[in-house]
């Protein structure tokens, strides 16, 4: 990694940012955190990078051992990137900057990108804790596993075998069940619950009040 700059400095933090403080990478990371994607799912997740800049990202982070490849889970699927646990150690940093940016965050501009993905990987750090459930939500045909415990939600790609809840629906209305209703209150339309009432309300409980809910709530 020798065309890499470096702050030449004995600091954990300066050598912290050697490593991710390059464009892109944490979000690459952030991206990462629900589950290995292959190379394309990855640059159409990022809107804005370009692929030679992708392709660069991924040789640097998979030469400090933050990602791997694997072989996809079908059999066409072709190789895909994980983060290897050296990565994944990542996650609170992730957590601890997305919080602190609240603060300057206003209701998005018309220019600037939104994706469910994005909120679900926010909701393992909103989480409360308390709740024992296990749900699955399905956006625009994608599905997606919640398994919460008492301690922590586990938020992660792919279909959950038996949930307690089902929720189907498009992103954006899923979206703003998290954002902007309060348990008890008026389902966004064109959602499809699967579980009863008092499991939904269990589940948004799980995550109700932060900074995003006030941050988005005139948008």
């Amino acid at each position: 990694m020798a065309d890499r700059r470096s702050y030449d400095q004995y600091c954990g933090l300066a050598k912290a940012l050697d490593i991710v403080g390059e464009r892109w990478t944490l979000l690459i990371v952030r991206n990462l955190l629900l589950g290995p994607l292959r190379y394309s799912d990855l640059l159409r997740g990022l809107p804005g990078i370009t692929t030679n800049l992708l392709a660069k990202r991924l040789r640097e982070m998979e030469a400090f051992g933050m990602i791997e490849r694997i072989r996809g889970a079908s059999s066409d699927a072709g190789q895909a990137y994980r983060l290897t646990p050296l990565g994944a150690g990542l996650e609170p940093a992730v957590h601890a900057l997305a919080n602190w940016a609240w603060q300057w965050m206003q209701a998005p501009a018309k220019h600037e990108m939104r994706n469910l993905e994005w909120l679900l990987v926010a909701l393992r750090r909103r989480y409360l804790g308390g709740a024992t459930l296990r749900a699955e939500l399905v956006a625009d045909g994608v599905p997606y596993r919640m398994s919460l415990t008492k301690t922590k939600a586990e938020i992660t790609r792919g279909e959950l075998p038996s949930p307690d809840l089902t929720i189907r629906g498009t992103g954006a209305a899923i979206a703003s069940l998290f954002l902007e209703r309060k348990p008890g209150g008026k389902l966004p339309p064109g959602l499809t619950i699967d579980g009863g009432s008092q499991l939904l309300k269990s589940l948004l409980a799980a995550f109700a009040t932060s900074e995003i809910e006030h941050a988005l709530a005139a948008s």
